[in-house]
């Protein structure tokens, strides 16, 4: 008896997802392509986001060589890493800064100049 297994053919799910890949390629080349100030703010949050994973490891590498110290601050730097990340790479995909979305971060219409 044979133990081949057959390719099963690919659900239409799969193909959805792919073209939703297919998407998000485009997108975020014309975002890099139109909006060079979205591309350096998503290139600085991925190096920081990359910085604080790392702190987090010296941390966690000095924790495993028996010194007793802990990694929370380390920790939160990362998620708050990731939350900007998140954050500059969503900015890229829209074309546009969250800062120019956000009504609460401009201006107020009743100040004076």
């Amino acid at each position: 008896m044979s133990t081949a297994t057959t390719s099963e053919p690919v659900p239409e799910l799969d193909h959805e997802a792919e073209a939703q890949r297919v998407a998000a390629v485009h997108r975020l080349a014309m975002g890099k392509a139109f909006h060079p100030e979205l591309r350096r703010a998503e290139a600085q949050a991925r190096v920081q986001l990359a910085a604080a994973v790392m702190a987090m490891d010296e941390v966690e590498d000095r924790i495993a060589a028996g010194e007793k110290i802990h990694s929370l601050y380390e920790q939160a730097a990362v998620e708050r890493a990731k939350e900007a990340y998140a954050q500059a790479l969503a900015d890229l995909v829209r074309g546009q800064s969250s800062t120019e979305a956000d009504p609460s971060t401009s201006h107020p219409m009743n100040q004076e100049p």
